[in-house]
């Protein structure tokens, strides 16, 4: 019994300077699996990314993916909404693997692509569905799970409202589609496009499957074609699935809206609004800032527009 006495003394002795060896190590190195100096990131129900065609589009330079994905991690965005166009990685001389490795060397994901077509014409539909599955195919591979869809320009010939009448079973087959490999599409109202305005909105939104058909909401398009963006919202906000944040100033002259566009908070969308009926409706996902045209430069557009969802909308809903 002595012996068992002495041992468990020891041991108790040896547990006390652990414990407290362990206590000092906790202080000196944070929580496991946090780097020195650093908290664990909150997990957040917003992910926050710009759009590629930025630094794509840039007229007087040409600014490659890398540098892209380095001002959007400097700028502190979550991901790239990024849609390679045919050929376009090859002639960069990448792979989807060197693609994907980039994107993880950056911390940053791949929020949506985009997708447009003449869905309103019978006789593309199987071209359409082609497409359709090369998209899906290419959001699985970077992990991604939106689907943006552009609507055709007006087609010559056919009214409006009967484009939207061709166009919303089409919507539904690539739902449908999408569907079966966990991918959401949502239509994406646009200037200049048969579906612009928010009467338009909910014509397709009414003639589409809910469960298939969601909305891709623009801010700076809805403003632009007279609407409300906060009253959209509202009305749609349970077929929500994605957002382009783009702020703009009135009025619009057709065809161009580039010289209407401006970086985050310096045009006239309420913002704020937006972010407190977003809080209201509860929404998680991607919201993708996207700015077409910019009269400074990429990365210092996404520095601006980056800042100010810092500073101003992560506060109010996040």
């Amino acid at each position: 019994m002595a012996g068992q006495d002495e041992t468990m003394a020891r041991w108790t002795v040896s547990r006390r300077r652990l414990m407290r060896f362990l206590g000092a190590a906790a202080l000196a190195w944070g929580p496991i699996g946090a780097t020195t100096g650093a908290q664990p990131a909150p997990s957040r129900r917003i992910r926050w990314a710009a759009g590629w065609l930025l630094w794509r589009d840039y007229k007087g330079l040409t600014f490659t993916l890398a540098a892209a994905l380095q001002d959007l991690r400097q700028a502190g965005a979550d991901g790239i909404e990024f849609t390679p166009r045919p050929g376009e990685l090859e002639a960069a001389g990448l792979t989807m693997d060197a693609v994907r490795a980039m994107l993880r060397d950056a911390g940053l994901a791949v929020s949506a692509h985009y997708f447009s077509g003449p869905f309103h014409d019978p006789a593309k539909r199987a071209d359409i569905m082609a497409q359709a599955r090369e998209k899906i195919e290419s959001l699985r591979a970077f992990g991604a799970v939106n689907m943006v869809i552009g609507p055709p320009a007006p087609p010559a010939g056919l009214s409006r409202s009967d484009a939207i009448a061709r166009i919303a079973p089409v919507l539904d087959d690539v739902g449908r589609l999408a569907r079966a490999s966990g991918i959401a599409i949502g239509i994406h109202p646009h200037l200049n496009t048969v579906i612009e305005t928010p009467e338009e909105t909910d014509a397709i939104l009414e003639r589409c499957d809910p469960s298939l058909v969601g909305l891709a909401l623009d801010t700076g398009h809805v403003h632009l074609a007279g609407g409300d963006v906060v009253a959209v919202l509202k009305k749609h906000g349970k077929r929500l699935n994605y957002l382009h944040f783009k702020d703009a100033v009135r009025p619009f002259a057709r065809p161009d809206f580039f010289p209407n566009l401006r970086d985050l908070g310096k045009g006239e969308v309420d913002f704020p609004a937006v972010m407190r009926t977003l809080n209201d409706l509860k929404y998680t996902g991607w919201i993708n800032v996207e700015q077409d045209f910019t009269s400074t430069s990429p990365g210092t557009s996404c520095r601006v527009s980056m800042a100010y969802v810092r500073d101003v909308l992560r506060p109010i809903y996040s």
